[in-house]
């Protein structure tokens, strides 16, 4: 807002209530008096446009954002560690909880017994990296008489903290869509304030009066695991009035396969122009869960277009199809294959 205002057009506007008849020249003692206060003046300035950006949220950089968020209780979500299933062999032989494994590049630890031979194992490292860690386990504590073990099923995602503009985004609807005795958007924004939540759907009478059923996707905007509706069916039961019943499903996901014949730009190559538009799109579904009916056939195209190193395109297609692809109510649309060929 101020970056018009420089050093030198502060010290021309002090420079210009000095009468002429006075050597103003730079090197004078006037010029040298007024030049250094000119230089703290445009500091003043660069700190006001900075407070400017950081007082509203739509601008303001995490730090500040939070700062504000806080100031309604709302903050962002913490990184989560993954959680797993492993078996050991022979399965009478007991686990202590604390006892930690080595799985290529990650740690984990005991955590607890689920049934013989099966224990839970917690990543010591927290965010969604934990969720790829499968395979065989290497004892970092000695255990005797252990034979071999093995994770076998990823029981909670990890999930990393909140992104900024994810959590920008949480909060301005907070703001604009205000809860009040358990309205539809109360139903919102407690489903949006679960770790892993990463967008919700509200249908008030979902099964006649006194229901309600919300519909989630997880914070990749995909379908929700179980784990996931069991802690946002507990968290909203905690916190919503008395009374009614509610549902929480996960959206159905319905994949979109792009196929397409593209004119490249010289030197470009097929495959670093398909990797980039499939960047592209997947960002745009992601975006846009929950808030389209349909995925748009010139929308698509327009993505196509946008893709550096695309010139042209020509017999574009959705799952097969030259038009729309529409969605129903609790669908969300996730990439599918992506499939470019040069035009000859």
């Amino acid at each position: 807002m101020y970056e018009n205002i420089t050093e030198e057009v502060i010290l021309k506007r002090m420079m210009d209530r000095v009468p002429d008849n006075m050597d103003k020249r730079e090197g004078s003692i006037i010029h040298d008096a007024l030049a250094p206060t000119a230089i703290e003046h445009q500091l003043l300035y660069i700190d006001l446009d900075t407070f400017l950006r950081e007082v509203f949220t739509d601008r303001a950089s995490r730090k500040y954002l939070v700062k504000r968020a806080d100031e309604r209780d709302v903050v962002p979500h913490p990184a989560t560690a993954a959680v797993w299933k492993a078996s050991i062999t022979p399965k009478n032989l007991e686990l202590e909880n604390g006892i930690r494994f080595n799985c290529d590049t990650m740690n984990l630890v005991v955590t607890g017994k689920v049934e013989e031979g099966v224990y839970e194992l917690t990543c010591e490292t927290a965010g969604s990296i934990g969720n790829g860690c499968q395979g065989k386990l290497i004892p970092i504590n000695y255990v005797a008489g252990l034979e071999t073990a093995e994770l076998t099923e990823l029981v909670t995602p990890g999930n990393n903290e909140e992104e900024t503009e994810a959590f920008r985004k949480r909060y301005h609807t907070i703001l604009r869509k205000p809860s009040t005795s358990g309205n539809k958007y109360a139903y919102y924004n407690w489903a949006m304030a679960c770790k892993g939540v990463g967008a919700a759907k509200i249908f008030p009478l979902a099964y006649g009066p006194g229901t309600v059923k919300v519909v989630i996707a997880d914070e990749n905007k995909t379908a929700a695991t179980p784990a996931l509706l069991k802690e946002v069916w507990e968290y909203i039961e905690e916190v919503r009035p008395i009374g009614g019943t509610i549902t929480v499903a996960s959206a159905e996901e319905l994949p979109v396969n792009v196929m397409a014949k593209v004119k490249l730009k010289n030197g470009l190559n097929l495959g670093t122009v398909q990797t980039s538009f499939r960047e592209a799109f997947n960002a745009f579904l992601k975006d846009n869960a929950f808030d389209i009916s349909y995925v748009g056939y010139a929308r698509v195209g327009n993505i196509l277009l946008e893709t550096v190193g695309v010139e042209d395109y020509a017999e574009l297609t959705l799952n097969g199809f030259s038009h729309n692809i529409k969605l129903t109510d609790e669908q969300i649309a996730v990439i599918g294959t992506v499939t470019l060929e040069v035009m000859g």
